[in-house]
């Protein structure tokens, strides 16, 4: 490995500075520039709902030994809603085969917990139906069966009036059509909503459609029959709402969100400063046992950390949630164990009476290929995980994969830059990286006395 130059040394140098300066702004610090407002990469990033805390629902599935392909079906469908209604975080999954809970991220911009709890209530409406007779068990009633009937409910606005059109499937326009022959007054019926509707003179038999001079109201009723023709039907009467502080503990029940079993999450403020004081504390070891390596180690989380946050906003599928946080932890722990072997190489090769820079690069080759090789098979390993993994675990994997691919690209180019930076430094690198070189001789003198004792 070359040595530097003097001058290629400082500049080396300062152009990391640069970046590091340049990538802490851009990754960690909103700024406001004119009108317009820059939101920091840590800020584009999506955080799951156990972490920054919000609402949850968990409801039980009446419907009998669902399938998993109803079961994704309806998760889709209460995401799309849910989305649709402006949250970016939003958690939706199964809890075994007989519960479906559903996480949605802290209220933020105009929203309210009453807001949310409305919106988690919809879940439980009720299956929508559209029937002859105002009740679906009544003898000869006509029923028309949003699960299996309804393909898309839409809102939209024509010459200032607004419209929500149900439209059929194929199968659902012959359940219309005998419908509306069978009776002039159709009952939409939704759980416990039940309305009367004017059906005479129907021609068209693809769609069903409401107008409302409310837009909102027809939304709401839209983001309802959306859920009500989900393919699992849901119990709503032991529906439990309520605010979470993690996904690993439920604050049970509570029937409306002013009262005081609601309370807000600091789970994300908590792993933050964990993760904080385990990377203080870290530096803190290295900086006592190896002198500056600490710097090389915070250089590389840094880099590291700059090019991880770019990662994340390029897959916004991506939502950090605790067991990311627990990826994040083991990818930690990795820099840590690999930092911690090379300063330990480095130390061992200095006492055998190398030269600093010999003792550096000794050390680097060493350890670079078992380096290499172990984080190749911790990359694999995470991409065989999200293959068979779904929700929180994919997404800790994709983390875990990032985390090792980044690893990989320190030990090519990080690591070698900084090592032939250090090089440069020969005359006071060991004072620095607090290396002593052992006393050989008084040592073979040693074993020579006692080799002549034992004689």
């Amino acid at each position: 490995m070359r040595k530097l130059s003097k001058g290629t040394t400082i500049v080396a140098s300062i152009i990391i500075c640069i970046i590091l300066v340049v990538g802490f702004l851009v990754s960690f610090v909103p700024m406001t520039f004119g009108s317009n407002t820059y939101v920091s990469l840590v800020g584009s990033i999506n955080v799951s709902s156990d972490l920054v805390g919000g609402m949850y629902g968990e409801y039980d599935i009446t419907t009998e030994n669902p399938t998993s392909t109803q079961l994704v079906n309806s998760m889709s469908k209460i995401k799309e809603v849910f989305e649709g209604e402006g949250y970016k975080n939003v958690n939706v999954y199964t809890v075994g085969s007989s519960k479906l809970r559903v996480e949605v991220s802290y209220p933020t911009g105009d929203k309210t917990y009453s807001d949310v709890y409305s919106d988690l209530s919809i879940i439980s409406s009720g299956k929508f139906y559209l029937c002859s007779s105002s009740s679906i068990s009544t003898d000869g009633a006509v029923v028309v069966d949003g699960t299996e009937c309804v393909s898309e409910v839409r809102v939209f606005t024509n010459n200032s009036t607004n419209y929500m059109s149900i439209i059929f499937n194929e199968y659902g326009q012959e359940q219309y059509k005998a419908l509306c022959e069978k009776t002039t007054t159709i009952y939409m019926i939704l759980g416990s909503y039940n309305q009367s509707i004017s059906a005479s003179d129907v021609t068209d038999y693809t769609s069903f459609t409401l107008s409302d001079s409310d837009y909102e109201n027809l939304m709401a009723l839209q983001n309802r029959i959306i859920i009500g023709c989900m393919d699992i039907e849901i119990n709503s009467n032991t529906a439990i709402i309520n605010t979470m502080s993690s996904s690993l503990a439920s604050l049970g029940s509570a029937s409306s969100p002013e009262e005081n079993g609601f309370a807000s999450s600091s789970a994300l403020i908590l792993l933050v400063s964990a993760l904080a004081v385990v990377i203080v504390v870290g530096l803190a070891f290295f900086a006592i046992k190896f002198g500056l390596f600490a710097i090389v180690i915070l250089i590389s989380l840094l880099f590291n950390s700059y090019l991880f946050l770019i990662a994340l906003c390029l897959i916004p599928s991506v939502e950090i949630g605790f067991t990311s946080i627990f990826s994040m932890v083991l990818g930690l722990s990795v820099i840590y164990i690999y930092t911690y072997n090379f300063a330990s190489s480095v130390k061992s090769e200095y006492e055998l009476g190398k030269s600093f820079g010999a003792s550096l690069e000794s050390a680097y080759k060493k350890n670079f290929a078992s380096s290499i090789i172990g984080n190749i098979g911790l990359f694999i390993s995470s991409l065989i995980v999200f293959a068979f993994s779904l929700g929180e675990i994919s997404s800790a994997s994709i983390v875990f994969a990032i985390c090792s691919f980044l690893s990989i690209i320190t030990n090519f180019a990080i690591i070698p830059l900084l090592v032939k930076i250090g090089i440069s430094f020969d005359k006071v690198g060991p004072k620095l990286f607090m290396l002593k070189k052992r006393n050989i001789g008084f040592e073979m003198a040693n074993d020579n006395d006692d080799v002549k004792e034992s004689k």
